[in-house]
């Protein structure tokens, strides 16, 4: 499925925070819900066991007052003491009608329900039994029994504090747990939710990044299209407007290269035919100097001519770098193709090739991997002393092809190594004796070398060092694009 990206950049932005940040606002809720709910049960568990501890304190107390009002009663059998007796009877009722209002457990309403019993079999008794010794000894031990069933009764509302400190303990553990869980769940969805809006972030910034790059390595053949917001979409199709433009200024400039080029071949081609008649002596003889001018004249023409075809060659390969008729080479092969091509040159220099190749397979257009050689080769011939030694090296390192040509000329000073690949540019130190060259040589290389997404480098050593990468597999091309 397709992601629907907003209009606006900053819009996705907003959504991505918005998003990534729910899960974390969701987490700090439950928890403060968790929480709070705690903080409530352990208020009312608290609040409700200490009501029921404190009443049953009093109830104790009540106990004791009752028991003594009843006692002087049932001795001296006075009007006073009974009064005495009620108003603590009422108040003791009062009392455990508080405590049957409580939330109780059943071990404390049982023990609730037997107090009253008691209490009241105490007051019919007083209420029978005329005041004597013996309405007060059994007056002490029914009191005696009250008294402990009162504390029997603190002693559960003990227990139940002790309980409901211990479910809220259990409660405390549980939220903890829960808020540990909730954590662990939160943290990888976090970082996935992170992942994916960095990656919708980063995915039109680095296409517009590819598509700059490719127009700034001459590759206008590819279509720019940015996936992204609506404003990134329109940066894409800006790009894709300049790309075309370039593409229509590139085809002019090709084409006014061709056609002056064209012009230039007539009038070129009269005055090499004119120098030729005059040092042919056709029109008369020449002196010396006149022979000298003529032959001036005769090289300049030739050395023009050759700037012209390689204007054209140059323009041929602009129209050619953004296809690559690509297939197995055995490279072994191309390169030994290219010294026996230049073999005449060699020898009429006595210069010797040193020449070192693997057997050594890629995925490449072989007519530019040889044109690639040729160039590197003809210029390391034209700068080469005599009998000098030429090294051609073939071998592969790694996912890498690796194509070197060195020789044993004047090099190529390290300020000039960058320039030497643009085009028309000739080094400042060539020697008198090199023929001079169009200046394309290297630059052609250069385009043929990108177009197989490799790299050229410019090693040091006595003479000029060339090294070619390129990879070996379709795949590790298609990547580096």
């Amino acid at each position: 499925m397709r992601f629907s990206y907003p209009r606006s950049f900053l819009s996705l932005l907003l959504l991505g925070f918005t998003i990534v940040a729910a899960p974390l606002v969701f987490a700090l809720f439950a928890n403060a819900v968790a929480f709070d709910k705690l903080a409530a049960l352990s208020e009312q568990a608290v609040l409700a066991a200490v009501k029921v501890t404190q009443a049953s304190r009093t109830l104790t107390a009540q106990v004791v007052s009752l028991e003594r009002t009843a006692r002087q009663y049932a001795v001296a059998g006075e009007a006073p003491f009974l009064d005495a007796y009620r108003a603590d009877r009422t108040a003791f009722g009062a009392t455990l009608r508080v405590l049957d209002e409580m939330s109780l457990s059943e071990a404390q309403r049982l023990e609730t329900a037997a107090i009253a019993r008691i209490e009241e079999e105490i007051h019919e008794r007083l209420a029978r039994m005329p005041s004597s010794p013996e309405l007060s000894m059994r007056l002490t031990a029914d009191f005696r029994l009250l008294s402990s069933r009162a504390r029997s009764l603190v002693v559960l509302g003990d227990g139940v504090i002790e309980e409901s400190i211990e479910r809220l303990r259990s409660q405390a553990v549980r939220s903890r747990s829960s808020v540990f869980w909730l954590l662990v769940a939160l943290i990888p969805t976090a970082v996935l939710l992170i992942a994916s809006f960095t990656f919708l972030i980063a995915h039109p910034i680095n296409q517009v990044s590819a598509g700059i790059r490719r127009l700034g390595d001459g590759e206008f053949a590819r279509v720019i299209d940015i996936e992204g917001p609506g404003d990134m979409v329109r940066l894409g199709e800006q790009l894709d407007w300049l790309r075309r433009r370039l593409v229509t200024l590139e085809e002019q400039k090709t084409r006014f290269l061709q056609h002056i080029s064209h012009e230039l071949k007539t009038p070129l081609t009269a005055l090499r035919e004119g120098s030729d008649l005059l040092s042919s002596g056709v029109v008369g003889n020449l002196n010396a100097e006149q022979h000298e001018i003529a032959r001036i004249l005769r090289e300049n023409s030739i050395e023009l001519r050759k700037l012209i075809e390689g204007l054209l060659n140059y323009s041929a390969v602009h129209a050619q770098a953004s296809f690559l008729d690509a297939k197995i080479v055995q490279l072994r092969d191309v390169a030994k193709r290219v010294v026996n091509d230049r073999k005449l040159a060699l020898v009429a220099r006595s210069i010797r090739v040193d020449f070192n190749a693997e057997n050594v397979t890629a995925f490449c257009d072989e007519e530019k991997i040889r044109a690639m050689l040729d160039n590197l080769l003809s210029n390391a011939v034209k700068f080469s002393p005599e009998r000098g030694i030429i090294t051609v090296k073939v071998y592969k390192d790694r996912s890498e092809a690796v194509l070197e040509v060195a020789d044993q000329g004047p090099g190529i000073p390290a300020p000039e190594r960058e320039k030497v690949f643009e085009a028309f540019y000739r080094g400042t130190d060539a020697p008198l004796a090199a023929i001079k060259g169009s200046g394309l040589g290297l630059s052609i290389v250069k385009e043929y070398v990108n177009l197989h997404k490799g790299r050229i480098e410019i090693l040091d050593g006595p003479g000029a060092h060339f090294r070619i990468r390129i990879p070996r597999k379709r795949e590790q091309r298609e990547a580096a694009a």
